[in-house]
Parts: C-alpha cells; structure tokens; sequence
C-alpha cells in the first residue's frame, strides 16, 4: 500500500492525538517530537515496503516465460512471494 507524505502526517497526528486524549498515557517528551517519529517510522516502514514489492516484481519478471504485469497469474505469484517474504520478515523479528 502506499501512502502519500500528507497521509502519513495526517496518520501520525490522529495516532499521537489519541494517545494525548488517553489518561492511562503520559508523554515523557513533547508531543510534537513523538509525531515527528511516528512519521519517520511510518516512512521508512513504507519504504520498505516499496523495496520488497520492486524485488518481488524483478523476481517475476526474470521467470523462464514472460508471466504478464497484472494477469490473474502474476497476480497469483505476486500475493504468494509477498507473503513468503511476510513470513521471512515475522521469523527474523520474533
């Protein structure tokens, strides 16, 4: 999915909004500063997202027959490469 620099400032408020609005929560820092990294993880996150589907299409296209951009197979490959890499990513973070 990908999200536009405004998205993801307007995210990053509503979640930091939120937490101001919640008694069981206390900034140690200023509220500004924490939607300020909210949005650098929100960024770097979306990043990486776009890096891991561009390798998953390089890993479609180099298949021994030309599977076309978009057709219900490489569809099928793209979901299924997605999330082996999904699963990747979930082992190495536990």
């Amino acid at each position: 999915m990908k999200l536009s620099h405004e998205r993801c400032v307007h995210i990053s408020h509503l979640f930091v909004n939120a937490l101001e609005d919640d008694d069981t929560v206390e900034f140690l820092g200023d509220p500004n500063d924490i939607r300020l990294r909210v949005l650098q993880i929100l960024e770097a996150e979306m990043a990486k997202e776009e890096e891991m589907e561009e390798m998953i299409r390089r890993k479609i296209t180099s298949q021994k027959r030309e599977i076309p951009e978009g057709s219900a197979e490489w569809e099928l490959l793209f979901r299924k490469y997605y999330e082996d890499e999904m699963k990747k990513i979930k082992r190495v973070r536990e």
